[in-house]
């Protein structure tokens, strides 16, 4: 494996990391959206990952397929009587989105991002590393 093909894995890790943490992010900011009396309204988003194979393994993974998609969530029930938004018994509905989970993710993501960079980094010493040990023969 060339070092152009481990640039390129670790590049297409980043991509789907910095596609994590951009979901996560919308969601945490609509966290405490309230939902149309139709029920209608924000709807959480997650990423699915799809890894695609070059035409042999010893070739490298040829890049990381990604969408984003929204997720189908309960609402968030919260007793709030002068909202607004509040349904006759006074529930007000919110986006399904679990701040928890959410800030796992984050997290996770930003990990895997860091773990890409520092394999990339890795693979750039070893590239400069093997130059140096040629230029000296």
């Amino acid at each position: 494996m060339d070092y152009s093909q481990i640039f390129a894995i670790s590049a297409s890790g980043m991509n789907l990391e910095r596609a994590r943490v951009e979901a996560s992010s919308v969601n945490l900011a609509n966290a405490n959206t309230a939902l149309n009396a139709d029920g209608s309204g924000f709807q959480p988003l997650r990423v699915v990952a799809q890894s695609a194979f070059a035409n042999s393994v010893d070739q490298g993974l040829a890049e990381v397929r990604y969408q984003v998609v929204p997720t189908v969530a309960s609402p968030r029930m919260v007793y709030d009587p002068g909202h607004p938004s509040a349904n006759a018994s006074g529930f007000v509905a919110y986006s399904g989105v679990d701040t928890a989970t959410e800030m796992v993710n984050l997290m996770s993501a930003t990990r895997a991002y860091e773990a890409n960079v520092a394999a990339m980094n890795t693979a750039r010493t070893l590239a400069q590393r093997t130059l140096e040990i040629g230029g000296n023969s």
